[in-house]
């Protein structure tokens, strides 16, 4: 059956909406590529994410010759030493990230793993380098009919979510995503959100849901400095609204804030509003309520929504311009 083109691919709003949201994160100001690697995406369109939304793991019916595969390639895990891999990675990273020590209850040839208990639930999607196949990027997926056998979802460990998940509509939520430190370049994230795109349009699920964490290593303040842009700009309506169970009370003033940053040399300092935070907003993702405080990694997590049906026409605009450009 002849492969559908990329162009064809966007037009169907799922699709489109996760594919443009790669190509935000792409344009991250804390995603650096290369001028003229980002001129050829802006220009020239989706030819690159053509190429990696169609290639699929290989299976006994339809093989794939590994050598044509680009430099780096997405596919689904079920090996039970792959998923391993995936959760050294996984320890590697967030202590890497986050600098604290997690509990070691598991471990896989002599080192460490991050293991809970939804991991034998999800869905465990990696980013691969071709030229060794090591596992070089990383996010687990937890569609709704697997949370149902789970009992929940993750999400609902931190917050309230009822208002959320007894809507209408096919939800699917991600978590624990993560890149390899040597690997952190815009070809490597877009690999695994255009594979995840191409999932969730075959399967037509309409929201996309998980936590972006906000650092807390400076007392709150810059969450703070943050919450008041949230609440003008990305709240949701209260019919979306969740309840975190561990809120973070009580936040320092931004108003005392703002003074103490006039007497300082930084009080031109905008709001560090994260990488994966600034993508969602950016492409219409709203906020669903306060913030909830994870200790174990010391950030505040909010709960983040898209529905890919209200992606931003803004962005959408901006970034598909596929065949004015071809």
């Amino acid at each position: 059956m002849e492969q559908p083109s990329a162009c064809s691919i966007l037009k169907i709003s799922g699709s489109r909406a996760l594919t443009v949201f790669l190509l935000v994160l792409i344009n991250s100001p804390n995603v650096n590529l290369p001028e003229t690697v980002f001129k050829y995406i802006q220009h020239r369109g989706f030819i690159i994410v053509e190429a990696m939304m169609l290639h699929k793991p290989a299976n006994t019916h339809n093989p794939i010759d590994i050598h044509n595969r680009p430099r780096f390639f997405a596919e689904f895990i079920t090996a039970k030493e792959e998923i391993r891999e995936a959760q050294k990675m996984r320890y590697e990273v967030f202590c890497e990230e986050y600098k604290v020590v997690l509990p070691v209850h598991n471990t896989w040839n002599g080192h460490p793993i991050d293991v809970d208990d939804l991991d034998d639930y999800c869905l465990h999607l990696v980013v691969r380098n071709q030229a060794n196949l090591e596992i070089i990027g990383y996010t687990r997926v937890l569609t709704c009919e697997l949370a149902a056998r789970f009992g929940r979802y993750y999400s609902s460990h931190e917050f309230h979510i009822d208002n959320i998940i007894n809507r209408p509509g096919r939800f699917l939520e991600i978590g624990r995503t993560c890149i390899h430190p040597d690997f952190r370049n815009g070809a490597t994230i877009a690999v695994l959100w255009a594979h995840l795109a191409k999932f969730m349009q075959e399967n037509e699920f309409r929201y996309l849901f998980g936590c972006a964490s906000i650092s807390l290593e400076d007392n709150g303040k810059n969450l703070a400095k943050i919450m008041p842009v949230l609440r003008e700009k990305f709240w949701a309506k209260s019919e979306y609204s969740v309840q975190p169970k561990m809120p973070i009370n009580p936040l320092p003033d931004p108003s005392l804030l703002i003074e103490e940053q006039l007497n300082t040399a930084h009080h031109a300092a905008k709001p560090a509003i994260p990488p994966l935070l600034k993508a969602y907003t950016r492409m219409g993702a709203l906020i669903c309520g306060e913030a909830c405080l994870d200790p174990e990694f010391n950030v505040a997590d909010l709960f983040v929504l898209l529905d890919i049906k209200n992606v931003s026409d803004r962005y959408a605009k901006h970034f598909l311009r596929t065949e004015e450009a071809a």
